[in-house]
């Protein structure tokens, strides 16, 4: 893992723009992929609570989308022998209802509009991200951006963290995003840094309040590592360490291995777990319960910190 560095050091080290027609359309785009793998949480104070899971994002070439490069159209066609089957129900799709939709509109949502009106809603998505890019780093990526996102699940959006990677035209990767949501509040906070290549080490404060059972008054050590494989699909690892004045609180990420997106992956993917965010949205109510009705975690509503006589128990 390189030295730890911070943002600020990092954002000196490409040249910054604020040009929206930065090239994005490359000769060989990193292609569409299904990232499955496992998501992590293992708090350490006041309370010991952990728990892993099998975890999936959808990885979109934004720039290619927005480029014309679409998603596949996903059936339940030749998934059985069922006549139901057969007839062709949608299992995903970034056009059409289905068991997953993507669905453009989700995603960075707070970020600036352009002046000039984009009916794709494929490009809208791509300028909303190069404009988040610059303004949380200071620069856009030269080469795809690619996003790891949960989709719409049977008509239900819901994603504690949406990440977006940045490559320059070697498709070494230049940038992170990290759409984070603070799941009782509904609200969107977006924390953006510049890689040093395949692993990245970086510290910063926390300035938004995600779990109720956390201070504000914490800090943020990440370690983000991008590898490329045979296929052109990415391996990530993002790990996120948190503390504050007590020490070491919590221990969280994900692992992830990208597979081409196509028919087959997508398919095996749903049948082995075609309702990630309700069953997402019901463990994380149900881990919240446990710290707050069972463990006697304390409480923080939002913006309110802890006194500092109990940030020491």
């Amino acid at each position: 893992m390189n030295d730890v560095i911070n943002k600020e050091s990092l954002m000196s080290t490409i040249p910054s723009s604020s040009d929206s027609t930065l090239p994005n359309v490359l000769p060989h785009p990193i292609p569409h992929q299904l990232f499955q793998g496992t998501t992590w949480h293992s708090r350490l104070l006041p309370s010991v609570n952990k728990f892993a899971y099998p975890y999936r994002y959808w990885g979109v070439n934004i720039s290619a989308l927005a480029a014309g490069l679409s998603l596949p159209e996903v059936t339940t066609a030749s998934f059985s022998n069922s006549k139901l089957f057969k007839k062709g129900l949608p299992l995903f799709s970034a056009q059409h209802k289905a068991l997953q939709k993507f669905c453009a509109d989700d995603y960075l949502i707070d970020a600036q509009r352009s002046e000039k009106a984009v009916d794709d809603d494929f490009v809208a998505l791509e300028q909303r991200l190069r404009q988040t890019f610059i303004k949380q780093t200071g620069s856009a990526p030269l080469g795809d951006m690619i996003g790891m996102m949960v989709c719409r699940n049977a008509g239900i959006y819901f994603s504690p963290v949406n990440f977006y990677l940045g490559f320059d035209i070697d498709n070494v990767p230049t940038h992170i995003l990290a759409e984070v949501s603070n799941t009782p509040w509904d609200k969107r906070h977006y924390y953006g840094f510049l890689l040093n290549g395949a692993d990245t080490e970086f510290c910063h404060d926390k300035d938004f309040h995600v779990s109720p059972f956390n201070p504000i008054d914490q800090q943020y050590r990440w370690q983000v590592s991008i590898k490329n494989q045979p296929d052109n699909c990415l391996q990530v690892r993002i790990a996120i360490n948190i503390s504050d004045a007590r020490g070491e609180v919590l221990k969280t990420g994900i692992k992830m291995t990208g597979v081409p997106m196509t028919d087959h992956t997508i398919r095996h993917s749903l049948r082995n777990n075609p309702l990630m965010n309700i069953t997402s949205l019901t463990r994380i109510y149900w881990h919240a319960f446990k710290l707050y009705a069972i463990k006697k975690v304390p409480y923080i509503n939002y913006d309110e910190k802890l006194a500092d006589s109990q940030q020491q128990k």
